[in-house]
């Protein structure tokens, strides 16, 4: 974040004011998102916003990296001391890393998640990092896992890739109703959904418990 100095050269108060306002006004989405409201609800002049970031991209790009470095350090720190022999209940304990992460983060959550379903700008670096965490995360879940949880009559390599393909369409199908919806920025919805999704996520893995894991292990 070299080229941000200036900016975070600044006091805290007014670094937090800024970028408070800064991720609030991008829940609109980029094009909606207006630098006069955010310097408004920054108490800063607009000289001042352009001197510490260059262009209104510049800002939303520092945000996006922002909030991209809280997430690996909290997320993958957490991540690593929960993963366990047990693959599902591994996939579980993290879902409520990030339900407790979306308590603790509330803007962060909301930006980045908007951000990334926004598709104003071409897909950057940093978003498209949120990928690699997560295919990082589950090689770390697959490396560890106990195969001998599993039914004897079904590869274990075919039981791997049918929960990978299970997880990958539950995502897609929370990520297109939080789309769909227009009544609300898509962060938002997503974090305050979050009880109802677990409930249904919870659901999920228990029927791929009952289908490819011992009697015994269920």
């Amino acid at each position: 974040m070299q080229k941000y100095e200036k900016f975070l050269a600044l006091d805290d108060d007014k670094k937090t004011r800024i970028i408070n306002a800064s991720m609030q006004e991008f829940l609109a989405g980029y094009k909606k998102a207006s630098t006069d409201n955010i310097v408004r609800e920054a108490k800063i002049s607009k000289g001042a916003l352009f001197h510490y970031f260059g262009t209104k991209e510049q800002l939303y790009a520092f945000l996006i990296d922002y909030s991209m470095d809280i997430i690996k350090c909290e997320f993958l720190d957490l991540a690593d001391d929960l993963i366990q022999s047990d693959i599902l209940q591994s996939i579980w304990q993290l879902s409520l890393v990030k339900k407790e992460l979306s308590v603790r983060f509330p803007a962060i959550f909301d930006f980045i998640t908007s951000a990334y379903l926004d598709g104003a700008l071409p897909p950057s670096p940093e978003l498209e990092a949120l990928g690699k965490i997560r295919d990082s995360v589950f090689e770390g879940i697959y490396t560890r896992a106990d195969f001998s949880l599993f039914r004897e009559d079904i590869e274990p390599k075919i039981i791997i890739e049918i929960i990978s393909y299970t997880m990958q369409g539950y995502v897609q199908s929370v990520t297109a109703e939080a789309v769909a919806g227009a009544s609300e920025h898509h962060g938002a919805r997503v974090r305050k959904g979050y009880d109802a999704y677990l409930g249904e996520f919870e659901r999920v893995l228990n029927a791929l418990r009952l289908v490819f894991y011992r009697e015994g292990n269920r």
